[in-house]
């Protein structure tokens, strides 16, 4: 029954994928957006 939920799992170089975009959005996006709510403007 475990063997089934193996499906589910990302494989490492997803979750490595996964955790760049991340990265990526947090330091790059993040600011920007937050930015741009607080002068309530459409970029």
């Amino acid at each position: 029954m475990t063997q089934d939920f193996d499906l589910f799992r990302l494989s490492e170089e997803h979750e490595m994928l996964r955790e760049s975009v991340r990265s990526l959005a947090e330091a790059k996006i993040a600011p920007f957006a937050a930015e741009v709510d607080e002068q309530g403007r459409f970029p």
